[in-house]
């Protein structure tokens, strides 16, 4: 009996058993098994370190630059409403920052097209002389050919500021390399003094007043000359080009001022007023010339469209105005024999402001003449030199109503010419033992030479200032 229960319960169980592992194989093979959740871990983590986890999450992702798309990161909402609100900052930025660009670059086109059209009708006025602070005698340049010994009496100069032309009291005239500081060319010496010379925009035409009653025109490269043009009935006293074209003005001691076209090499017209010899000329763009009147005491700017002319009366203290000089088309410059600098307004008939004895008297107590002036276009700068050893610079202050002094350069012997470059950096200077126009006085101590004296300026202000209307 009892064996028969020990063998028949094993039976038992292992049918069981083996009943239950095939039911199990069947639904397996038929229902795929869900694969269970891992098991969390046992440990309690409490909020403190939830936070903790999640802000490292977040630095980690904001470390490593990762995208929503990154496998294994999730985004929250609040992360997602970051990134889209930097995106949009970001586009905006971009906007805004080539929107200003297009705006600066209008704003540039808009004022170089206004200093431009400033400029063409002659109002435009850039106040510059408190970016002036001294000069470099030590870095000057001293200019000087052996033939052309005897005093220098005038120069001219390049637009570009780069070729210069000077010319003495035997004839000689000297083309130099402002850039390389040499010698280019130089003609032959005649038996007259030069009085003036202009050179055309293009350097095609050197025009030359050689004392006598013809105008010269020679090749501005080669110095070959081309032509002689022939109207005046005495010396010619000044030549000067209108600006960026080939029409040319001439005044002479005839007491007429002529017009010429060089194109075609012909005689123009004539144009009559002044009373006495005249002594000096000027122009700009418009179609316009200014002359000194000598001892006429009148100062005449010609309207040649329109054949009339404007007269100005300088004050009787004047004995003869003998140079004057156009600041822009609506401002001048003058000088006499008695020593006064005077500015004026074409507006109005008597100058806005004189300073009389401008470079001091003599021993004898007769006031010292300016022999030369020159001045910065369309500026507030301007300079005068006379025999007293020094070549004084100038300001305008008031929009040209007073006329200030703003430095004293030493030079000794009689300033003959002067000439600024174009952007105000540079002040030539033609200095030497007698005066232009005689030799009743000589100063033996002085050197006859072209000085090229470089001034000390604010560059980034001299090109940026604001501009303003006459």
């Amino acid at each position: 009996m009892s064996s028969f229960f020990i063998k028949g319960k094993p039976r038992t169980e292992k049918a069981a058993k083996r009943k239950f592992e095939k039911t199990s194989s069947n639904k397996k093979e038929k229902i795929p098994r869900k694969e269970k959740p891992p098991a969390e871990s046992e440990e309690e983590i409490d909020s403190d370190q939830e936070e903790e986890l999640s802000a490292a999450a977040a630095a980690s992702k904001k470390k490593f630059n990762f995208d929503d798309e990154d496998e294994g990161i999730v985004e929250t909402p609040q992360d997602k409403r970051l990134r889209l609100a930097k995106k949009y900052l970001n586009e905006v930025e971009e906007i805004e920052r080539a929107k200003r660009e297009d705006d600066e670059l209008h704003d540039g086109i808009t004022k170089t097209l206004r200093e431009d059209y400033l400029d063409s009708v002659g109002k435009l006025y850039r106040e510059v002389s408190d970016n002036y602070f001294g000069f470099d005698l030590a870095g000057a340049v001293t200019l000087k050919f052996k033939q052309q010994h005897l005093s220098p009496t005038c120069l001219c100069l390049t637009e570009d500021d780069r070729f210069l032309y000077v010319a003495n009291k035997n004839g000689i005239i000297v083309r130099w390399d402002l850039n390389k500081k040499e010698k280019l060319g130089s003609t032959k010496p005649q038996r007259t003094s030069v009085q003036s010379m202009a050179i055309s925009y293009d350097l095609k035409f050197l025009v030359v007043a050689d004392g006598t009653n013809e105008i010269k025109v020679l090749d501005g490269t080669s110095l070959e000359t081309i032509n002689t043009l022939s109207g005046h009935s005495n010396v010619v006293t000044g030549v000067v080009f209108r600006r960026n074209t080939h029409q040319l003005y001439s005044c002479s001691n005839d007491r007429t001022v002529k017009v010429w076209s060089l194109d075609e090499m012909l005689y123009v017209e004539t144009l009559y007023g002044h009373q006495s010899p005249v002594t000096s000329i000027d122009a700009l763009a418009r179609e316009r010339a200014i002359t000194a009147g000598g001892n006429d005491h009148s100062i005449r700017i010609w309207k040649i469209a329109e054949e009339s002319q404007l007269v100005y009366t300088c004050p009787a203290t004047v004995n003869s105005v003998e140079c004057v000089r156009l600041i822009g088309d609506e401002h001048f410059l003058s000088c006499g024999t008695d020593g006064s600098l005077s500015v004026w307004s074409s507006g109005k008939k008597r100058p806005l402001h004189t300073v009389a004895l401008a470079h001091g008297q003599t021993s004898n107590g007769e006031a010292n003449w300016i022999s030369s002036i020159a001045t910065l276009l369309n500026t507030d700068v301007i300079a005068s030199g006379s025999c007293d050893g020094w070549v004084r610079l100038w300001k305008l202050v008031g929009t040209g109503k007073k006329i200030e002094p703003l430095m004293e350069v030493p030079m000794e012997g009689f300033v003959n010419a002067l000439k600024f470059t174009a952007d105000g950096k540079r002040l030539i200077i033609c200095v030497g033992q007698e005066h232009r126009l005689g030799r009743w006085w000589s100063l033996k101590q002085a050197k006859n030479r072209t000085v090229v004296l470089p001034l000390n300026v604010v560059e980034k202000e001299i090109i940026g200032n604001v501009n303003k209307v006459l």
